[in-house]
């Protein structure tokens, strides 16, 4: 740890630095953006690829796991809209933050490794 995450950490030692302050509040007009938790299990495997991945696209695993499920949503929308406008739209990222991943009961990183090929 750094000096700066050192003093940080000393500083919210003491219950007192850690009392809220003031009324929470909501910026207007802003919708919330993510409103329902999903329990998702994996294999220690493909957590720890998913973790890999994640840190090479410079996200969190929940970012990464999101934009991998956005992905696919967007393939099939597609596949069923052949020439028509779907109604929902979803942002497509740059191809140089993609990636893939795939998804197993594998115990151990060898046996996914073994998986993908």
């Amino acid at each position: 740890m750094s000096d700066r995450d050192n003093a940080a950490a000393a500083y919210y030692e003491d219950p007192e630095n850690r009392q809220l302050t003031g009324h929470a509040s909501r910026r207007p007009g802003q919708a919330p953006r993510l409103i329902t938790h999903v329990p998702v299990r994996f294999s220690a495997a493909v957590i720890e690829r998913v973790k890999e991945l994640a840190g090479e696209d410079g996200k969190t695993v929940s970012s990464w796991i999101r934009d991998v499920v956005d992905r696919e949503i967007l393939r099939r929308a597609r596949s069923r809209t052949v020439g028509v406008d779907p109604t929902v739209r979803w942002e497509r990222r740059p191809s140089n933050l993609m990636s893939s991943t795939i998804a197993s009961s594998a115990e151990n990183i060898e046996e996914l490794r073994e998986l993908v090929g």
